[in-house]
Parts: structure tokens; sequence; C-alpha cells
């Protein structure tokens, strides 16, 4: 009985984002590190301004440059306010995700804010973690998975 209630389910998740047009997201954005932690009495700042490039796993977007800002405050029992954007594309044809740093060991949630050119009425949220350091073409970098869903404009 549990199978085929999940099985349902899952069906109608399917139904239901193709209904919406809702496609899955996911992507890998990888840079250098470019920010700044300032420790301060039982708190830490946190601030960065990072540009790198993205690449496409799965989804209705190509891959390119992006840039993520943000910051905030981080507290010794884990919670924050750290939060932020990244750009990804460029030129006429970009997406703006609004970020909030995940507290106690969650992921990070985001969400479209702003779409221009062939992303313009582009929305979506999800998640996104974020590796210390990984090798990507053989250069030490920040990796961030992001996976969500999207819906695109209708053409």
């Amino acid at each position: 009985m549990k199978v085929s209630i999940f099985a349902a389910t899952a069906a109608g998740v399917l139904i239901a984002q193709s209904a919406f047009g809702q496609e899955r997201l996911e992507i890998n954005n990888f840079y250098p590190l470019s920010g700044e932690t300032i420790d301060l009495d039982g708190r830490v700042f946190f601030t960065q301004d990072n540009r790198g490039h993205f690449e496409v796993v799965e989804g209705p977007i190509k891959e390119g440059p992006a840039r993520c800002v943000g910051s905030g405050f981080g507290y010794q029992d884990g919670t924050n306010t750290i939060q932020g954007i990244c750009i990804f594309g460029e030129g006429d044809a970009t997406f703006t995700m609004k970020w909030k740093a995940g507290e106690k060991g969650e992921a990070n949630t985001w969400t479209i804010v702003a779409a221009t050119g062939a992303y313009k009425g582009m929305t979506g949220e999800g998640i996104a973690t974020t590796a210390k350091q990984v090798m990507y073409k053989a250069m030490p970098l920040r990796q961030t998975h992001i996976v969500g869903t999207v819906e695109m404009p209708k053409e």
C-alpha cells in the first residue's frame, strides 16, 4: 500500500510540474573565494564578492559567468543573517537568485528575483550546498551545487 501511495504522489508531482511548466534546474557554480570573515565577540561578520563560472547539469539555461555577493552575521549557535544575490549569465540575458545561508547545518535556500532578455519572466526556487574546496579544471575553487525548479517564460 505504501508503494502505491508513494507512486501516486510522485506521479501527481510530475503532472503538476508539467501543467505549470516547471522544469528541474541543477547547476554547479565554480569560483575563487573573494571575501572576508571578521571575528567579533560571539559572532562573525561575513562578506563575499565571488566571480566565477557556472555549468548546467540539467535545465533550460545556458552556462556562463556568475557573480555572487553577500554578507551578514553568523552566531555561535549556528543561526545567521547571511544573505545575498547571485547573477547568472551576461549581457541582456541574466537571471538573479536571492539566497539565504542555511542555519544549523541546513542547505542554503534561493529564489529567482529578477531576469532579463531570454530569461525575462523566469521564476524558481530551491536549495544550494557549498563545498569548501574542489578541483575544477586543475584549479582549487569553491563549488556551489544548486538544485530546484524553474518556470521559463512562454515564447
